[in-house]
């Protein structure tokens, strides 16, 4: 037993330093789990009794075992930890100076690449980069000779362009799929910040345009980061065509010395004109569900169009809501829907608004029918429009019972219009006459009736019907409408 010792517990109130060059350079990029496990473990050196393993640390910090294990692995690459023994594992914490990497080759070149390194895994937040990936971005600088800066914009394109779902893709899809991309830019002597730029470009399309510019004043070099900056404005952000760009250069002559600073101005002025509905046009845009809901001009020109012939700027959102609850998310079937509602006189909003709202109120009723039928499925426009021919001869309780007679028949809906087709001319007003009728049909048809004989009662005109006929285009649910923006 030692001589002398603290108590037990005492250690609860003890202090554990940490060293300002730790908080100035390591803490700013350093993911917080990593940090937890950091701290912790400058704890555990001063007092071993609390904790003996990989285990004890992970339950004390609430984490798994595997994230711990990955945060001492980060805490090795930065030059801050090194591991003493793998089976189990076990580390032993460096002095936080220069002096901390002067051991093995592969530490001192982990504290080469200190600042990089941390660069690299602040890209991707909380998802760990493994040794192999780091080996993969160690690779690019050493053998295919791309500087620091370059390999961090190629992963944050890979990052850009990730096809994956989640908010940050993992590390592992980015480096596999760059790897190969990093090789082939390599070969066409891509190796600074901005060969990867023209390369990325390149690849988006947007340095044909600058290239074209450049040429169209006669200059004869490859465009520089800033005007790369200019064409990905224009390309990406404001919807211009390579032909528009082009067209626009025509108005470049006003000045001695063209430039793409003075192009991208005659662009902004060209898009603010063009944006008188600029705001308005992004609403719809966004209630159909648009993930970069951003106008292009022609989309501009469209609208305004659109606005000229009368249309209010809420009648034009409500029928982006209506699209959207129809999965249609073009600005096509904005148009083509408009069209529908121009047909009948619906331009202003109170118009559409009090159009969509009576079918909704119509389909709902069509529904209850079409269950009381038989039928399981959303209402089709010619069901709303038997129903607008039947309420016109027929009160609603004539109606009923007539769906409650069609109910078991192969056409249930065209059964409905035979039957109340019938009882209009015979001048059956209530639900006592209808019955009498029915039933007296019935009684005077049974007596012929043999085995395998047609049933006259269905010999009616049929419709063959497909799955875009079972829609509610034209009408939702006002009382939704506009609570989150997507109609849902």
């Amino acid at each position: 037993m030692a001589f002398f010792s603290f108590a037990e517990g005492s250690s609860m109130f003890d202090a554990t330093p940490i060293e300002n060059l730790f908080l100035i350079d390591f803490l700013p990029v350093a993911p917080e789990g990593c940090l937890r496990v950091y701290l912790y473990a400058r704890m555990l050196a001063l007092h071993p009794e609390l904790g003996g393993d990989l285990s004890d640390t992970a339950k004390a910090l609430h984490m798994e075992e595997e994230a711990v294990f990955e945060a001492f692995t980060y805490w090795e690459r930065q030059g801050l930890v090194r591991r003493v023994t793998d089976r189990p594992p076990t580390y032993e914490l460096l002095p936080v100076r220069a002096e901390s990497a002067a051991g093995s080759a592969m530490e001192r070149a982990y504290y080469a690449y200190r600042d990089f390194n941390a660069e690299l895994q602040a890209l991707f937040g909380t998802r760990m980069i493994e040794s192999h990936e780091y080996r993969i971005a160690n690779d690019w600088l050493n053998v295919l000779g791309y500087d620091q800066d370059a390999v961090l914009r190629l992963v944050k394109y890979g990052i850009e362009t990730s096809r994956s779902k989640a908010k940050t893709p993992g590390p592992a899809s980015v480096f596999k799929r760059m790897d190969k991309l990093a090789v082939a830019w390599a070969d066409r002597g891509c190796r600074t910040l901005e060969d990867v730029e023209r390369a990325i470009a390149q690849e988006e399309n947007i340095y044909p345009v600058a290239e074209a510019v450049l040429k169209r004043f006669a200059l004869r070099r490859e465009p520089t980061l800033d005007e790369l900056d200019c064409a990905t404005r224009w390309v990406k952000e404001w919807k211009f065509t390579q032909a528009d760009v082009l067209d626009a250069c025509g108005e470049t002559i006003k000045t001695a010395k063209p430039s793409f600073a003075y192009l991208d101005a005659i662009l902004k002025s060209r898009l603010e004109k063009s944006g008188a509905f600029f705001d308005e046009l992004k609403a719809v845009l966004r209630e159909l569900d648009a993930a970069q809901a951003q106008p292009t001009p022609d989309q501009l020109q469209r609208y305004a169009a659109l606005r000229a012939a009368g249309f209010e700027p809420e009648t034009v959102r409500l029928a982006a809501v209506q699209c959207h609850r129809k999965k249609k998310t073009r600005f096509e079937d904005v148009e083509w829907m408009l069209k529908e509602w121009g047909a009948q006189g619906l331009y202003a909003h109170s118009d559409a608004e009090a159009y969509v709202a009576q079918m909704q109120r119509k389909a709902a009723r069509v529904r209850a029918l079409l269950e009381a039928a038989g039928l399981e499925r959303h209402p089709t426009m010619n069901d709303l429009a038997l129903y607008d021919a039947w309420q016109a001869r027929h009160g609603e309780d004539v109606i009923e019972y007539a769906a409650a007679c069609a109910r078991g028949m192969q056409m249930p809906m065209k059964y409905m219009d035979k039957l109340l087709a019938d009882w209009a001319g015979e001048d059956v007003r209530t639900v006592e006459d209808a019955r009498a009728r029915h039933e007296a049909a019935r009684a005077a048809a049974a007596p012929s009736a043999q085995p395998g004989a047609a049933n006259p009662a269905l010999d009616y005109a049929q419709r063959e019907y497909r799955d875009e006929d079972y829609g509610d285009d034209f009408f939702i649910d006002l009382d939704q409408y506009g609570e989150r923006g997507d109609g849902k």
